[in-house]
């Protein structure tokens, strides 16, 4: 079976190609994956791709990945410039592996206020949608 019909995204895409590579032999917990799931509440066309066994958990829209969780606590999203520059102005670090629209929050912080993930998911989703001209 041809790779890109295994996945809700295209992992040839240039815009997928680096975060794919990142991720792949990644692993996620269920309390970062469960925390990036209920954040796409306010997203409509969201796919979600989990390959199992505790691995990474990815979402897209439009074949396109926009955020993902990895590790014990990250959650990443793909946002624009201004976002981006707001995101690392309230604790997130960049997550230039992926590419340079990319940023990483840290879950469970016990020095920090806790995530708006609902809010970063949907400038993330908004963001791609965008890019494609649907938004």
């Amino acid at each position: 079976m041809d790779a890109a019909k295994q996945f809700p995204f295209d992992p040839t895409l240039e815009a997928n190609r680096a975060v794919f590579n990142h991720i792949k032999s990644q692993s996620s917990h269920s309390d970062g994956a469960e925390a990036l799931v209920k954040a796409m509440n306010p997203c409509g066309d969201v796919q979600f791709f989990d390959p199992g066994n505790y691995g990474y958990l990815t979402v897209s829209t439009q074949k396109i990945i926009f955020g993902f969780a990895i590790e014990m606590n990250t959650i990443a999203f793909r946002l624009n410039k201004k976002m981006r520059g707001i995101a690392i102005e309230t604790g997130a670090k960049p997550f230039r592996e992926c590419g340079e629209e990319w940023v990483q929050f840290l879950l469970f912080r016990s020095d920090w206020p806790k995530i708006d993930l609902e809010f970063w998911a949907l400038e993330a989703y908004l963001n791609v949608r965008e890019s494609v001209g649907l938004a």
